[in-house]
Order: structure tokens, then sequence, then C-alpha cells
């Protein structure tokens, strides 16, 4: 699956159900969206922070990481966010 894929996914599921459920998700996208944009690395794993906040960094690290991201990079990505599949993405 490609990483659109699976970010498009997990964007349904954070619209469903929110932040929270998808955290490993967006620890994994934090890491590798730190050094491009490392303000919205930090927002979207602050759970002290507000919800909106998150959703904002979502679309922030969602965007440059299919723009930005070098593609050796974000096949590994993929990879990783596959391994991490929840139970809803592995039911789809």
């Amino acid at each position: 699956m490609e990483l659109k894929d699976i970010l498009d996914r997990t964007a349904d599921r954070i619209v469903a159900d929110g932040t929270h459920v998808e955290s490993s998700a967006l620890q994994v996208m934090g890491a590798a969206a730190r050094a491009l944009c490392p303000g919205a690395a930090a927002a979207l794993t602050d759970w002290s922070g507000s919800e909106i906040t998150r959703l904002r960094a979502f679309g922030i690290v969602h965007g440059v990481l299919l723009r930005d991201l070098p593609t050796t990079s974000q096949v590994r990505l993929a990879e990783q966010l596959a391994g991490g599949a929840s139970v809803h993405e592995l039911a789809a």
C-alpha cells in the first residue's frame, strides 16, 4: 500500500474517532517529519495541547511527508505505518 493511501485512511479514522485513536501512527509520522517541519511534528503528539492543534499539525505533516520526504524514506515510512496497522485498517 502506498504512503498516500495509508495517510488518507489514517485521516479518515482521525476524523471519525479523534487523534488519540491513532497515537502510534502520529508518533511515527512525527518522527519522520521532525527534520522537515519540527513545530508541526512536535504538535502532532503534544497530548497536553488541544485536539484542533493536533488536527492542524496532522494536515501539515501529511502534506510535508507526501511532498518533501524523499522517496526511499516514504517507502520506509509506509512500511512502518502498515506494520502498525490498526484493527480498523486490517478489517477494511
